[in-house]
């Protein structure tokens, strides 16, 4: 498969080896740096460099990280590594137990990280929180969406994407971590009962 194409995970053994949260950080790592040793997968993620060999061999073995050639380096050479596609998507089933299982716990994790990294950047009392380039941020916005307001919020979320995902020289490495969901309430079974009666009685006249 070539580099730059869309990778859609659906498999089981592929969904539950992104469960682990250290295993999520050296793939979104991977697909930025294009392919990299582990030296500088260690040092882009400020961890040991021991401890990335597991994860590394359980994502080789998934699929989702692919052997890239080596890099001689004095007289040792060092093993490259990347992701299989630049743009990995998860595949969401409902009607499937095991994809549900798979792919709440992968988004429980990917929320624990965002919430690591924000207690990180905001502890440090450096990140800018206001102004045109503010860099740290968290908000949660709950409302009523019309089909073509939801629409355009879904337009919104893959632009950022689109925006974050962009490769550049130069810059800083950010995080973004974005989620969207419908609220169950009585208010809103009410609501769906009222306009029910009204599309009933209007097919009536």
């Amino acid at each position: 498969m070539r580099r730059g194409t869309k990778y859609v995970i659906r498999e089981q053994r592929q969904l539950k080896v992104l469960v682990s949260a250290g295993r999520q950080e050296i793939v979104d790592a991977l697909a930025k740096l294009d392919s990299a040793s582990v030296g500088e997968l260690a040092a882009t993620l400020g961890r040991p460099a021991d401890a990335l060999y597991y994860h590394l061999r359980a994502l080789k073995k998934s699929g989702l990280v692919v052997h890239a050639g080596f890099r001689g380096r004095g007289r040792r050479k060092e093993e490259l590594f990347r992701t299989i596609a630049a743009d990995l998507r998860l595949h969401y089933e409902p009607a499937d137990a095991g994809n549900r299982r798979a792919v709440t716990a992968i988004v429980g994790s990917l929320l624990r990280l965002g919430i690591r990294d924000f207690r990180k950047a905001f502890n440090k009392g450096r990140a800018l929180v206001q102004g045109p380039k503010r860099e740290l941020w968290a908000a949660r916005q709950v409302g009523w969406l019309l089909p073509e307001e939801l629409a355009e919020v879904n337009k919104s979320i893959q632009r950022l994407r689109r925006v974050v995902a962009r490769r550049r020289p130069g810059g800083r490495l950010y995080a973004i971590t974005v989620m969207l969901t419908p609220l169950e309430t009585k208010l809103s079974d009410r609501r769906k009962e009222k306009a029910l009666r009204a599309n009933k009685a209007r097919g009536k006249r």
